[in-house]
């Protein structure tokens, strides 16, 4: 991967973790509003768990934009053989990888979305 790849890896990402921090801050304020309304027992357990995924994808989104920042600092990317390291390999904490921020968002995102929708699939009729 050279540092044009690396680059264009970089800006997706980029672009991809705005759209989830605007989408995830969004869903997880309607869950919010709705919350005042939502009952008891289960399905007001379901829109707490829907609410923190939401933030969590927001904040793994945040996590992984500032990494991203960091990482742009030290293109091109090389591993320990002095080859163009993968974007998503690159470790700019030292502890978890572009990737793990990555899937981690994504992870949350769709979480966030399945426990909204079991949400509304328990709401009482009426």
């Amino acid at each position: 991967m050279n540092e044009t790849s690396q680059k264009n890896a970089i800006d997706a990402l980029h672009d991809w973790s705005k759209w989830v921090i605007g989408i995830g801050f969004a869903a997880g304020f309607g869950c919010v509003v709705v919350f005042r309304e939502a009952g008891e027992g289960l399905p007001r357990t379901f829109l707490i768990l829907a609410i923190s995924a939401f933030a969590l994808s927001v904040l793994a989104a945040m996590l992984l934009r500032h990494a991203l920042v960091s990482t742009v600092e030290r293109l091109p990317l090389e591993g320990a053989a002095g080859r163009h390291e993968s974007v998503f390999d690159h470790r700019p904490g030292r502890r978890l990888s572009i990737a793990h921020l990555a899937r981690a968002q994504l992870a949350a995102m769709v979480l966030g979305a399945l426990f909204f929708m079991a949400w509304v699939i328990l709401l009482p009729p009426g």
